[in-house]
């Protein structure tokens, strides 16, 4: 196996290796769609990298042009992904900017259908070959088809709004995401387009380098994406912890009460609802396991001594006070 083969096949599984990890984050919970999107973002990060090592490795024309029209596809679906990435889980870069990066990369889809051989040349004269890596691969050479350039818009569009996102979550006041998330994306696709332009029209004499752009990316991503993930956990375990100290000292106080025979009760403002010991729920006839409201607690209680008690909780807690 050559070296060309290993290193794409490594950047397509480490992209996979991502998408599984972080469509499971979706699955435990399907309102971070955040996750989807980078999942997806990611599967089609390792079909470009499976459609470049075909087109490095094609022995006719046909096979190069055919391998660079379906690249497209996978291209479509990761710009779009990222977009979606960055409006939801980022809540960063314009609105208006993200339709324009889609609208004009779905366009660039629609003409490469009826482009022939492909939207990046209008036609393939020749292949040229070299080695690289101990292999020898495959450059087209030929006319590049001027509708290329609505992809070239899309792709300058997308970098805009990634600088535009970036610039958000600074000024939010979260520097460290917005230099390290927005400022490797935007280096990643300027080397990118800039290596995609120059290898087309072959004035460098390389592969297409386009997957390994997107995996810096989509590794950016899920190094930012995977530090919510831990904190996430991190703040689950504290509330368990906060969980078992309330409990315990719910155990200390309901032991201390029975030891003085009192009947102790916490009334809870916000959901209306009272925690009692057991005293307190045998004295005015509640189960152990009713459920008891401020209303239920006032029915239990003298006629005349309702409406005091109801005054002393109104003064005492006044609507204005937050709880």
């Amino acid at each position: 196996m050559s070296w060309v083969t290993i290193i794409w096949s490594m950047c397509a599984a480490a992209c996979l290796t991502l998408a599984a990890i972080h469509l499971l984050v979706w699955q435990q919970g399907r309102d971070t769609w955040g996750h989807l999107f980078f999942s997806l973002s990611a599967v089609a990060g390792a079909a470009v990298a499976a459609c470049e090592l075909l087109i490095l490795r094609a022995d006719t024309v046909e096979r190069y042009g055919a391998m660079l029209w379906w690249a497209q596809l996978p291209v479509w679906v990761l710009v779009v992904s990222v977009v979606w990435f960055v409006r939801l889980y980022l809540r960063a870069g314009r609105p208006w900017l993200a339709w324009a990066v889609v609208g004009t990369r779905t366009l660039t889809l629609a003409l490469n259908l009826f482009a022939t051989p492909n939207i990046n040349f209008s036609a393939i004269t020749g292949l040229r070959h070299f080695p690289f890596l101990g292999e020898t691969i495959a450059i087209a050479e030929g006319t590049l088809n001027p509708w290329g350039n609505v992809g070239k818009l899309s792709s300058l569009l997308f970098f805009i709004f990634l600088v535009d996102a970036a610039v958000t979550v600074w000024r939010r006041g979260e520097r460290n995401r917005a230099l390290y998330l927005g400022g490797s994306t935007v280096l990643f696709i300027a080397l990118a387009a800039i290596h995609a332009a120059l290898v087309e029209r072959g004035l460098v004499e390389s592969p297409y380098l386009v997957s390994f752009a997107y995996l810096g990316i989509i590794m950016a991503m899920a190094y930012e994406a995977s530090r919510d993930v831990l904190r996430a956990a991190q703040l689950g375990r504290e509330l368990q912890a906060s969980e078992l100290q309330l409990r315990e000292s719910e155990e200390r106080m309901t032991l201390a009460a029975q030891a003085a025979s009192l009947g102790i009760w916490v009334h809870d403002l916000e959901r209306d609802e009272i925690w009692a010991s057991d005293q307190w729920r045998a004295l005015f006839g509640f189960t152990k396991t009713e459920r008891v409201d401020f209303n239920s607690f006032l029915q239990r209680l003298h006629p005349e001594d309702r409406e005091t008690v109801g005054v002393v909780l109104a003064t005492s807690t006044p609507p204005e006070a937050s709880y």
